[in-house]
């Protein structure tokens, strides 16, 4: 006959309680400030906990949901079955289980990873089944986009080698062919010819591999002038000519009325219309069309290249622009090319404070490539800029405050200022050039960004807030003009970003832009 053990005196009862109460409050605090989901099934497949985040992603409240199998808190039939089913195997086996599986609840359509683990009770049965699910969207998301990118590097690599060896072919015949002494002169100078021309092409190859590389890098500085859009246009229409005539493609060009200007690179201006010249000239077939209009919308100059070629997938359009993605092209390889002239393309644009955008309604049905680039001049020819900011500067008496801790640096700026018309005002410090913009409400506000007591980025934030200098024109003078030097300059309230030693035709351009007599 089995004893009965004696009852606990009241205090030791008590205590027993306040332990157990104790490690309750525990493993409810950590159960329910975890982000993981947290939950026990009884046998019959209901659930009776469920952790604070699982109920967050139900939606339900605590007795909406204990009690309901699955089915009933709205899974889908076969995720429910599903999990059903592994309950009843991890009852049968007294072993974990794991998985993974979507699941779309008030936090969105998600990918979790689960484990199901039997609770043994004291006879060594199962009397229930606990489990635990994290949400692993995010990792699963890194990890294709890594599979994706080392696909893509791979496929990049075995592209370029086919490039490069496609040269090599016809230079080795044609070395071999001068080797010869018999043979005769015509065929040494088309010899020549080849090797010159392969030559040339693999150095287009080389010198994209370096522009993407020092794009990515940031490492690609551009000039800060006014340029002539027509003339960007046109010199870059002439090197891609050849290539349309021999395509026999028909090329119309729509060029705006008015005379348009921008601060930028003339050579890297060439490069990107080129480019995406040459990507419509290679990408349409013999006797296919192609476009360019210019126009100026909104103050900002729009080139827009179309072409009615080969077209692209909607799944490759949003990753045109990324290196090593492009989109399907023949087998064969014919157009030529590394396919990455787009991600240079995309970053020197941005590197003129524009952007680029691509449509197309899918394969065969041609493409849109479609350029936004900040004007400065509309109406106004870039020559007259200067005797147009003569005229306003001394018409308005606009006022320029020039801030710089380099006192020579200031000074010599406010002389060229003053030479022009201009009103200049010269700080030497942040606090004082923030009191003086107060007291004077300058139009114009010229900052160095290396400045004492506060950088120049935060002198333009605090311009921009006070309401004598809310709506005047700002610009950033620094030594560094990388892109990321650009982009916080521009989100810190400058209207414009100018390199060191500053470019007078430049800030003439600017002025002039800004305050010509309407």
């Amino acid at each position: 006959m089995t004893s009965t053990p004696p009852p606990q005196p009241p205090v030791q009862l008590a205590q027993t309680v306040a332990d157990a109460e104790r490690r309750t409050r525990l493993y409810e605090t950590f159960l329910n400030n975890t982000p993981d989901l947290a939950y026990v099934f009884d046998l019959q497949h209901r659930f009776i906990y469920a952790n604070s985040v699982l109920l967050q992603l139900w939606g339900k409240t605590w007795e909406e949901a204990i009690g309901k199998t699955c089915l009933e808190l709205g899974y889908e039939p076969w995720h429910a079955d599903m999990h059903s089913r592994e309950i009843d195997q991890v009852v049968a086996t007294k072993q974990p289980i794991r998985g993974e599986v979507p699941f779309a609840g008030t936090f969105g359509q998600r990918i979790y990873d689960y484990i199901f683990v039997p609770v043994l009770g004291p006879d060594g049965e199962v009397e229930a089944v606990a489990g635990t699910t994290r949400d692993t969207t995010e990792r699963k998301q890194a990890e294709q986009a890594l599979q994706l990118a080392s696909q893509r590097k791979d496929e990049f690599l075995a592209m370029l080698a086919h490039e490069l060896r496609n040269p090599l072919a016809p230079i080795s015949a044609a070395a071999q062919l001068i080797a010869m002494h018999n043979a005769d002169q015509e065929r040494l100078q088309r010899s020549i010819e080849i090797i010159n021309r392969q030559v040339t092409h693999m150095v287009g190859l080389v010198d994209d591999l370096l522009d993407v590389s020092r794009v990515t890098r940031g490492l690609v500085s551009i000039d800060q002038l006014p340029q002539d859009l027509k003339t960007v246009i046109n010199d870059s229409i002439e090197q891609v000519r050849p290539l349309m005539e021999s395509k026999q493609h028909r090329f119309s060009l729509n060029l705006c009325a008015e005379h348009v200007s921008i601060l930028g690179d003339h050579k890297r201006l060439v490069q990107i219309v080129t480019n995406l010249l040459n990507n419509a000239a290679k990408y349409t077939q013999t006797k296919g069309s192609i476009e360019l209009d210019m126009r100026v919308q909104d103050g900002q100059a729009v080139i827009s290249v179309s072409d009615d070629g080969i077209g692209i997938a909607a799944d490759d359009q949003p990753h045109i622009f990324e290196l090593f993605a492009q989109a399907k092209r023949n087998s064969d390889r014919s157009q030529g090319g590394l396919g990455i002239g787009l991600a240079v393309v995309k970053g020197m644009i941005e590197l003129h404070g524009g952007s680029i955008h691509c449509y197309s309604n899918g394969i065969g049905q041609g493409s849109r490539f479609t350029v936004y680039l900040p004007s400065i001049l509309s109406q106004a020819s870039a020559a007259e800029a200067d005797n147009v900011a003569r005229t306003s500067a001394q018409s308005n008496q606009t006022t320029v405050l020039v801030v710089d801790d380099n006192i020579d640096a200031a000074d010599m700026l406010a002389c060229l200022l003053e030479t022009l018309g201009y009103i200049p005002i010269v700080e030497n410090g942040s606090l004082s050039a923030l009191q003086r913009a107060q007291q004077t409400r300058p139009q114009v506000c010229i900052l160095d960004i290396g400045l004492p007591e506060m950088d120049g980025n935060e002198l333009a934030r605090r311009l921009r807030a006070q309401p004598e200098t809310a709506k005047a024109l700002l610009i950033a003078v620094t030594g560094y003009g990388q892109a990321h030097d650009r982009e916080t300059s521009l989100q810190a309230g400058f209207d414009h970003h100018l390199v060191k030693p500053v470019n007078l035709d430049a800030l003439i351009a600017i002025l002039a832009a800004k305050f010509s007599p309407h």
